[in-house]
């Protein structure tokens, strides 16, 4: 009788730890989900900021473009809809939040001139950021994993100011009515150079890459040249380059921590 009783309090035991493991492994499967799908449409958001500023700067739209514009569109449209899919019933409305953002910004960019264009496209690619954050803090929550969490805050801190200053500089581009808005441009190119070096701390590789080379030598000219500013459109330039350079700095930071909470994130591929 007392070996029966031992092996029914054993398997329940073992049908519990089962249970909570499997329970466990859908949670975290769900976040790397999540995660994954959020990257994509980060991505998707930057190639569309890419392309509407390249039509509303030009005076005509090609054919090819317009054909572009319209399968990203589609793309990001199908994976807001995936993220509300994945996301756990709780939390489903902030995903049907930046769904409906997503929409805002696909039907409004036609209307808007360059500058709006590229805040509204700002202000998306923060509440993706933002949602990614809070699945990360989540997780690192239930991990326990203190080391981690007090990494990725500081790190988290230091990109969330590189975008913030980014911005700043965007703002200062065709700001022609400010009679400083040359100075100003130079104080956020000279800012932009001390962040762009604090992240060569979380992902050397990166600020070590030719389009973050080509984006510190001309930060470096403007800031040191009382000469002539370059133009609008070479700014803006700039500005790509250097958003291009926080995003993988954030993408490196983010898929190394990934890894040590479960697996590597798949290869960012959204062409």
């Amino acid at each position: 009788m007392f070996v029966t009783i031992s092996l029914v309090l054993s398997l329940a035991i073992l049908g519990l730890i089962y249970t909570l493991s499997q329970r466990k492994h859908s949670t975290q499967q769900r976040k790397f989900e999540l995660l994954i799908c959020l990257r994509e449409v980060l991505a998707l958001c930057r190639q569309h900021r890419s392309l509407t500023h390249q039509t509303l700067s030009q005076q005509e739209t090609h054919s090819q473009t317009e054909h572009d514009l319209s399968k990203l569109q589609k793309r990001l449209l199908e994976k807001s809809e995936q993220l509300i899919q994945i996301a756990h019933f709780d939390n489903k409305p902030s995903y049907r939040i930046l769904q409906n953002s997503l929409k805002t910004v696909l039907n409004e960019w036609e209307q808007a001139n360059v500058g709006k264009n590229q805040r509204l496209h700002g202000k998306l690619i923060r509440h993706c950021m933002y949602l990614m954050d809070d699945v990360v803090l989540a997780w690192l929550a239930e991990s326990g994993r203190e080391e981690l969490s007090d990494e990725y805050h500081m790190n988290w801190q230091q990109i969330f100011d590189a975008m913030e200053t980014l911005t700043q500089l965007r703002l200062c581009i065709d700001d022609s009515r400010n009679e400083n808005n040359n100075l100003r441009i130079r104080h956020y190119c000279e800012l932009m150079q001390r962040k762009l070096n604090q992240l060569a701390l979380i992902s050397p590789l990166t600020l070590g890459s030719p389009v973050c080379s080509s984006a510190m030598r001309q930060l470096n000219e403007i800031t040191d040249s009382s000469g002539l500013m370059p133009e609008s459109h070479e700014l803006y330039q700039l500005s790509t380059e250097l958003s291009a350079t926080i995003a993988q700095v954030y993408d490196h930071m983010l898929n190394d921590l990934v890894e040590s909470l479960y697996h590597p994130l798949p290869q960012l591929v959204v062409a």
